[in-house]
Formats: structure tokens, sequence, C-alpha cells
């Protein structure tokens, strides 16, 4: 048995190898790594007429007037009173949950 060139085991403990060829730098996306991720906004709700936001998971999404109706079906109660006004579920997390419904503003 030949002397192992790494008789410690360090590379074992430090390396993160998948087996397979390490990506190169050009293959990465350049919108997704980097500086441009890290200071980048994040991802407005998807375009829709109507957007409902979650309680339960604070995801922002938006909505067609047909998946609104759609999801008020079978039961829908309302609470005009509240934030989170309309037990819906939710297309984020997909639970029944409280959320509140808004207009999407026209300018973006």
């Amino acid at each position: 048995m030949p002397p192992s060139r790494d008789p410690l085991g360090k590379q074992a403990l430090f390396w993160a190898g998948s087996g397979g060829p390490e990506p190169r730098v050009e293959d990465l996306d350049p919108e997704a790594t980097g500086k441009r991720a890290l200071f980048s906004p994040a991802p407005g709700p998807a375009p829709g007429p109507l957007v409902l936001e979650c309680s339960s998971c604070g995801a922002s999404t938006g909505l067609s007037y047909a998946d609104f109706a759609r999801r008020n079906f079978p039961v829908a109660i309302w609470l005009p009173w509240r934030k989170f006004s309309r037990l819906l579920i939710c297309p984020a997390c997909s639970h029944r949950t409280w959320v509140s419904v808004s207009w999407h503003p026209q300018g973006s």
C-alpha cells in the first residue's frame, strides 16, 4: 500500500466536492452570483390585478380575478375590520390562512 498524500485526512474534512468537475466561473450566471446577487432587490409579487399577502408565510403573490374566486370557493370568510381580513388558501404556502388582499400597483 503506497503512503497517503494526506496522512491526517484534512482533505476529507475541508473539501465539499460532489465527485464531479468543479463549475467554471464562465458557466455561472453573472446575475445570480457575486455582488449583484447580494445587493439586488428581492423579486416582487407575480403580475396580476390583485396581490395576496399571507399572514403565515409573509409572501406576496399576484392573482387574477379567476384565481381569487377559485380560492374563495367553497367557503368565503371576510372580516372587514382586520388587516388580514380574508380566510383563503395561500398560493405560496398552500395553507388555509388569513390573507390581505390589495390592488396591484399599475406602475410596477
